[in-house]
């Protein structure tokens, strides 16, 4: 049981990103020096299974206070793991090593929990021409692959993630030939492929977004790297100001490493508004309750959260009716009326193993209190966030 807080909070922090910190390891890992990854302190369980998983590859990675400094081992230098190398619930270290392990050329096992299993879109990796199989019938996870991949053309689809573009670029440093693609669909979360293009030309890469060929090149990036704070981690501290009519203080982050959660600037939730989640539906959770409680109003763009660790459409409908909020489904967001208050959950608050559903539903226990589902769930994006609620 949270009960509901007794202390208004005035100050509050953000954890490291993930989604940097996450293609800097790779990108450093391949690499033939030493890069200086600062800014690390409090890191999300994911970046922590992408780091253990290099070091399970062969990679150095030496921990200091706040900062990682990762020793390159070049674009083939991985080695084969001697047990399966598990992703826990990080679908985005699971994509980018499954992509840069297939330059092994032995078979190489991957696991990962519940959540993850349900997130393998086994179509796409059989389009690589690789090995591959599932270790469990019906399973998607344990899976195993083997490269080197053979395919020089790719039909690749986006419109439920950009996470398969990044992988692919990110694993270039390793091909000897280009890359075709032939892109389906509209372009998902556009902002953390372009985040993989950016980072990737600071290590000598010139593919870019538009440009539907992607070609090799040697990876050599910058001995020091600055992470950023997780700006999307702002839309919880935004639900609480609204939910305890406070105002809190919190890092600042520029818009060019928020990663589509800089809609959050200046976002007045007690006015009546429609927000596209297009490049940002980690938002949709906070956002919706932050709505309810607020002025109202609709959120839409936001079609690829059906695929996230839980269907967060329907999902976040269902866990705001334990706190009383309603909001209506639809194919791309939500319709909110404003205006509304939570109560307290009769029963245990359902949280579908998803970290910012659990997050979500302990502020909104700051305030009526919840027994909550999932006591840990929010170290897969931000460990210390539960320090902050009780100090």
């Amino acid at each position: 049981m949270i009960p509901a807080t007794t202390s208004r909070i005035t100050k509050a922090g953000l954890p490291p990103s993930k989604s940097h910190l996450i293609r800097w390891m790779l990108l450093a890992s391949q690499g033939e020096n030493a890069v200086r990854i600062e800014g690390v302190g409090g890191a999300a369980a994911d970046a922590c299974a992408m780091r253990d998983a290099l070091i399970e590859l062969g990679v150095e990675i030496v921990e200091d206070e706040g900062t990682w400094v990762v020793h390159g081992v070049g674009a083939k230098g991985f080695k084969c793991p001697s047990e399966p190398l598990n992703l826990h619930n990080s679908a985005t270290s699971l994509r980018l090593i499954t992509l840069a392990v297939t330059r092994v050329g032995e078979w190489v096992a991957l696991d990962g929990d519940a959540t993850l299993e349900s997130r393998i879109d086994r179509s796409f990796w059989k389009s690589l021409g690789i090995g591959i199989s599932f270790d469990v019938d019906g399973r998607n996870l344990p899976m195993r692959v083997r490269g080197p991949i053979e395919e020089d053309s790719l039909t690749l689809n986006v419109s439920k993630t950009s996470q398969h573009l990044s992988a692919l670029l990110l694993s270039m440093p390793a091909s000897s030939n280009p890359l075709n693609l032939n892109i389906e669909g509209k372009l998902v979360s556009r902002r953390h492929a372009e985040l993989s293009f950016s980072l990737a030309s600071k290590c000598g890469s010139s593919n870019t977004i538009e440009n539907p060929v992607l070609r090799p090149w040697r990876c050599e990036p910058p001995t020091n790297v600055q992470i950023p704070p997780d700006a999307s981690h702002v839309a919880f501290w935004k639900l609480y100001e609204v939910l305890h009519n406070s105002i809190i203080d919190w890092p600042g982050v520029d818009d060019v490493d928020a990663i589509g959660a800089e809609v959050l600037h200046g976002l007045d939730l007690m006015d009546e508004q429609t927000i596209d989640l297009s490049d940002a539906n980690d938002l949709i959770t906070p956002l919706a309750a932050a709505l309810a409680i607020g002025a109202g109003g609709r959120i839409v763009g936001a079609s690829h959260a059906r695929y996230k660790e839980s269907n967060r459409i329907e999902q976040t409908r269902k866990m705001l009716s334990a706190f009383s909020l309603e909001v209506e489904a639809t194919t791309d967001g939500f319709r909110i009326d404003g205006g509304q208050n939570p109560k307290s959950p009769i029963e245990c608050v359902p949280t579908f193993g998803d970290h910012r559903m659990q997050m979500t539903a302990v502020i909104l226990a700051t305030k009526v209190g919840a027994e909550i589902e999932g006591a840990r769930l929010h170290e897969v994006s931000f460990p210390e966030f539960l320090e902050y609620i009780h100090p």
